[in-house]
C-alpha cells in the first residue's frame, strides 16, 4: 500500500462509518401499549357516570434500542377537566395528551374520541334494610329486626341518588337463637357509583321471642256493666294471641267479655270489651265473635218488693 493512499483510505472508512450511523439511526420500531387514562382537575361536586374508559391502546415509535427498554408504567394518557360543567363532554385524545419518555413518538391512539358524562353530586338519607339468616330455636321466632342508626347518608351522581331507596346490611345469623341477637355489621349499596358518608357500620338487633299462637275461647258469658240488661247473644267467642306456653296455661275463667251499658239508654247495640285476669302481660285479645251485642235495659226492682 502506498503512503499516499492512507489518507484516502481513512477518509473512506470515516465516510462509511458515518453512513452506517445515519442508516442505523433511521431504523425504528413500534410497540402497542394499554395505557391508563387519568382525569385531572375534576371539579368538586361533579361525578363521572356511565361506562368510563379507563385505558386506551397507544402505539409508540422509537429506535429499536429504546423500544426494548420502554417501561410501560411511564406512559400515561391525561385529560384535564378544569372548568368542566354538568353534561356530556367529547374529548379528543391527541399525542400531546400522552405522556411518553424522551425519544418516543405517539403514532396512534385507540379510541381517540372519549365521551364523558358528568353529573352534579347529590346526597340524601335512606333507610337501612337489615338482613337476617337462619332459623331460631324450636318454638321461637323473629319478631322484629331493627338497625341503629336506622338511616345512612348516601352520596353520588344526581340521577343515581334519586333512584336509590334503601341500603342493606351484611346478614346477621339467628340460627338456633332463643333470645335477642345483636351484632355490628357493614352496610352496602347496590349501585357501585354511590358511596356512604359518615360511617358504614350499623348495629342490627333481631328480637327473638317465643313463638306466638292464637287460641279461641268459645261460649264465654258476657257481663253487663253499669246497669242490668238483656244481652243477645249472651255468650261469645274471644280470640287471644300470645306466647304459646302462656296461652296454653290461660284458663277460660281468666277471659271476661263485657259491655258498658249507659245509665238511661234505649235498646240498641254495644261493642264488646274483653278483660284478661292480671298476670298475663304478653297476651292480647285480637278478636271477639261477634264484635257487638244487642242489649235492652232491664227495669230495676222497686225498693221493698
Amino acid at each position: 500500500m502506498k503512503r499516499g493512499d492512507l489518507p484516502l483510505r481513512l477518509a473512506s472508512l470515516g465516510l462509511a462509518a458515518a453512513l452506517w450511523f445515519v442508516i442505523a439511526g433511521r431504523q425504528t420500531a413500534e410497540r402497542g401499549l394499554s395505557v391508563p387514562v387519568e382525569l385531572r382537575n375534576v371539579p368538586r361536586e361533579l361525578e363521572l357516570t356511565g361506562d368510563p374508559v379507563n385505558a386506551v391502546e397507544v402505539r409508540v415509535r422509537a429506535s429499536p434500542g429504546l423500544i426494548d427498554s420502554l417501561d410501560p408504567r411511564k406512559v400515561l394518557a391525561t385529560i384535564d377537566l378544569a372548568g368542566a360543567r354538568e353534561g356530556e363532554r367529547i374529548i379528543q385524545l391527541t399525542p400531546d395528551r400522552i405522556q411518553v419518555p424522551f425519544g418516543f413518538r405517539v403514532v396512534k391512539i385507540t379510541p381517540s374520541l372519549l365521551t364523558l358524562n358528568l353529573e352534579s353530586t347529590r346526597r340524601k338519607m335512606v333507610p337501612v334494610r337489615p338482613r337476617v339468616m337462619g332459623r331460631p330455636a324450636a318454638g321461637f321466632e323473629v319478631a322484629e329486626v331493627a338497625s341503629d342508626p336506622a338511616e345512612v347518608r348516601v352520596a353520588g351522581p344526581r340521577s343515581r341518588v334519586q333512584e336509590i331507596e334503601s341500603a342493606f346490611t351484611e346478614p346477621v345469623s339467628v340460627e338456633a337463637a332463643d333470645r335477642i341477637v345483636r351484632e355490628a355489621v357493614n352496610v352496602g349499596l347496590e349501585d357501585p357509583l354511590l358511596r356512604l358518608e359518615g360511617g358504614s357500620r350499623v348495629t342490627v338487633t333481631a328480637q327473638v321471642r317465643e313463638a306466638r299462637e292464637t287460641r279461641v275461647f268459645e261460649g264465654l258469658r258476657v257481663v253487663a256493666r253499669g246497669r242490668p240488661a238483656h244481652l243477645e247473644p249472651a255468650q261469645v267467642a274471644v280470640v287471644v294471641s300470645g306466647p304459646a306456653s302462656q296461652l296454653r296455661a290461660l284458663e277460660p275463667s281468666a277471659v271476661q267479655p263485657y259491655v258498658e251499658v249507659p245509665a238511661d239508654p234505649p235498646a240498641g247495640r254495644l261493642p264488646l270489651g274483653v278483660e284478661l285476669a292480671p298476670g298475663h302481660p304478653a297476651l292480647a285479645v285480637v278478636e271477639t265473635r261477634p264484635a257487638q251485642v244487642t242489649f235492652s235495659p232491664l227495669r230495676r226492682r222497686s225498693a221493698g218488693r
